[in-house]
C-alpha cells in the first residue's frame, strides 16, 4: 500500500477511536486533517457528520453526510446516518426511504435495519417492524460491551431490540392466537 494511503487510514482510524471515546473535538481535528490530504474521503465525511449529530447539530451533520454521498453516492452509512436525522424529526418516509436505499447497497447492514424497525413501530406495521428485528439480529447487530470498568452491559440499541422482540412475543401469542 502506498505510504500515503497508509497514513491517511491510520489518521482516519485514529479519529474514528476519539469519536468513539466521545472525544469529538480531537477526533474532529484529526478527521479534518484527513480531508487535507484527500478532500474526497467518504468515511472520514461521513464522521465529521457524525459528530456534529452528537453535538445536535443536525443541518452540519446532513451536510457532512451529504457531501460523503456525492463522492460515493453508494456509502450505505451515509444514507443510513440521514435517515437517523429524519427519524429524530419524525419523518418517517423520508427516515425509510434513506433507510431502504443503503439496504439496497448493503442488504446485511444492521443499523439500517434496526432503525428501519423504529420506522415500521412508528407507523405501527409490527409485522414489518418483526422482518426488520429478525433481519438486523441475523446481521449481528446484537451486541455486548465487556469492559472492564464495567458489568456486561447491553447496548442501548439492544436493550429496545429486545423489549421490542418481547412485546411481539406477547401481542402474537396472547391476542392473535
Amino acid at each position: 500500500m502506498d505510504s500515503n494511503l497508509e497514513k491517511i487510514e491510520e489518521l482516519f482510524e485514529e479519529g474514528n477511536l476519539y469519536v468513539e471515546e466521545g472525544r469529538l473535538e480531537e477526533g474532529e481535528a484529526i478527521l479534518q486533517e484527513v480531508l487535507r490530504i484527500q478532500p474526497e474521503h467518504a468515511s472520514a465525511l461521513n464522521k465529521l457528520g457524525v459528530i456534529w449529530a452528537l453535538r445536535k447539530e443536525q443541518e452540519k451533520a446532513r451536510e457532512y453526510f451529504q457531501q460523503a454521498l456525492e463522492v460515493n453516492e453508494k456509502y450505505f452509512p451515509a444514507l443510513t446516518n440521514l435517515g437517523n436525522i429524519y427519524l429524530e424529526q419524525d419523518e418517517l418516509g423520508k427516515a425509510q426511504e434513506y433507510y431502504e436505499a443503503a439496504l439496497l447497497y448493503n442488504p446485511d447492514y444492521g443499523p439500517a435495519h434496526n432503525n428501519l424497525a423504529v420506522v415500521h413501530k412508528k407507523k405501527g406495521d409490527l409485522n414489518k417492524m418483526v422482518g426488520s428485528l429478525k433481519r438486523a439480529k441475523k446481521a449481528g447487530t446484537l451486541t455486548i460491551d465487556a469492559s472492564k470498568e464495567k458489568s456486561l452491559l447491553f447496548n442501548p440499541g439492544c436493550i429496545v431490540f429486545l423489549v421490542m422482540v418481547f412485546l411481539v412475543l406477547i401481542i402474537y401469542f396472547i391476542i392473535l392466537r
